[in-house]
């Protein structure tokens, strides 16, 4: 069994999760290399009723007069307080990869439950994902699938099928197409005359069925023939998920799609090449399962490696989730107090807004998150967090105590600087960096020398200080 450094542990929790205080990074590098990916992959066998219960609380299930963006809270409360961090990261991986936005949703509620049908099938077979994907009411009407009838068919999802969620245009290893324009003709046939159902259904609950339902409409199905890939039969649209996924060019695209999520971009040099063949044989021989996909990845030497450390920016949500899980956030939300600021508008503001990616190719990952707006915006957002104190009685939107900051709190200035860029991290600096930190906590508020002590002032305006000061860093940015 490999051995796993507390370093190592933590960045397999950031990348397969949000991040986590120093006990469970702790935890999970005991179990070894192999033993942590399992148990964060293997999340099945922990229990969710604690979440469950919260979430219930939280926010209102199955009733009308949604408060304001009530999905992007009840999503952030799961990533925040859920403890199965993977399923969350997951499905987030798949919000992207599957773009769709609640701005052309029949009905707001068909994104959540595209969320539950993701979440549901996200370590699956991928020609299982494929299918349900394709059959989702919200990506139905987001790529007109809906308007998609014999005679007259609508090419958008059979475009976007092979481009951006399949193969792409061009196969990652040998450079050659992957498709031609009669292929996208052909293949927009076999979907023809798969639509939704309005069942009437209002309101939202993880347990029932939504709204819209998917159906098929034999009347508007072409049955003709129809020639794919150089193959010609009646194929209807589960035929071609299930040619789609079984194509070498897709597990070679899905590969360096999670590359570029989870472990580091992959170019088209030969060494990247042999990656990419590497790992999609993974998925070609365990009968397209995700699952044994990211286990492979997650377990690789590749992964561990110097070039994948703090390889990748942070996005939003990652920054966000993350920070509440390591500071142990107390987290409150009825949406009540809207101009708390609470996460889901921090998100907004950093450039990712959940539900509503920018178009069908979604979010421009790493340094497509930094610009001078959203930067500041991440700065704006660590000032509001470490500022906000619980309270008695308590307001809403994350609090981190004081006595949560005592914990990592020291009793000279050095020992209490390094404390903080471990447990934000672990976070390595230069000297100078060092000793800038190191000199404001022993730096009173007139800007003169003044001895650190560790007690309640020093912790409630230094420590508060310091913090904010490490989530600014170049480093905390990154993943």
């Amino acid at each position: 069994m490999a051995d796993l450094t507390y370093a190592d542990g933590a960045h397999l929790l950031r990348r397969a999760g949000f991040g986590g205080p120093p006990a469970e990074i702790e935890s999970l590098a005991s179990l070894g290399r192999q033993g942590a990916v399992d148990r964060l992959i293997d999340y099945e066998q922990i229990d969710t009723g604690k979440m469950d219960r919260a979430l219930k609380a939280l926010l209102p299930l199955g009733r009308q007069g949604f408060l304001a963006d009530y999905e992007q809270r009840w999503w952030f409360a799961r990533m925040i307080t859920t403890p199965r961090p993977f399923e969350e990261k997951m499905t987030l991986f798949w919000h992207n990869h599957f773009a769709t936005s609640e701005s052309k949703a029949s009905f707001y509620t068909t994104m959540l439950y595209q969320i539950l049908r993701l979440r549901q099938y996200a370590l699956g077979t991928f020609d299982d994902l494929l299918l349900a994907v394709a059959q989702d009411p919200a990506m139905l009407t987001w790529l007109d699938g809906i308007s998609n009838v014999a005679g007259r068919p609508n090419e958008n999802f059979a475009r976007e099928l092979q481009e951006l969620f399949t193969m792409g245009t061009i196969d990652a290893v040998t450079g050659e197409t992957n498709y031609s324009e009669q292929d996208v003709k052909e293949i927009a046939r076999a979907f023809t005359g798969w639509g939704i159902a309005d069942t009437g259904r209002l309101g939202f609950n993880p347990k029932k069925p939504g709204r819209y339902q998917f159906l098929i409409r034999d009347e508007l199905h072409d049955s003709g023939s129809k020639t794919i890939y150089g193959r010609t039969a009646n194929f209807s649209g589960e035929d071609v998920v299930g040619i789609i996924a079984a194509r070498r060019s897709t597990a070679r695209f899905l590969v360096k799609k999670l590359f570029t999520f989870f472990v580091y971009p992959l170019s088209d040099s030969a060494e990247d090449k042999s990656v990419i063949e590497k790992f999609a044989d993974v998925y070609m021989s365990n009968d397209h399962s995700i699952r044994e996909l990211v286990r492979a990845i997650f377990s690789s030497d590749e992964f561990f490696s110097d070039g994948a450390r703090l390889a990748l920016v942070k996005s939003p949500a990652e920054l966000i989730a993350g920070a509440l899980r390591i500071l142990g956030v107390d987290y409150r939300d009825d949406g009540a107090l809207l101009l708390q600021r609470p996460m889901y508008y921090a998100s907004w503001a950093m450039g990712m807004t959940l539900f509503q990616p920018p178009d069908v190719s979604g979010w421009k990952l790493n340094i497509g998150w930094i610009n001078t707006a959203t930067l500041l915006a991440r700065y704006n957002f660590a000032n509001t967090l470490i500022t906000n104190r619980t309270q008695s009685p308590p307001e809403y939107g994350p609090a981190v105590s004081n006595d949560t900051l005592k914990l990592y709190t020291k009793a000279t200035a050095q020992d209490t600087m390094a404390s903080f860029l471990n447990l934000l991290g672990p976070i390595s600096v230069d000297s100078d960096t060092m000793d800038r930190l190191t000199r404001y906590l022993e730096t009173d508020a007139g800007g003169g020398p003044s001895p650190f002590v560790n007690d309640d002032a020093t912790i409630d305006r230094k420590i508060r200080g310091l913090v904010h000061q490490i989530m600014c860093l170049p480093q905390f940015q990154l993943n």
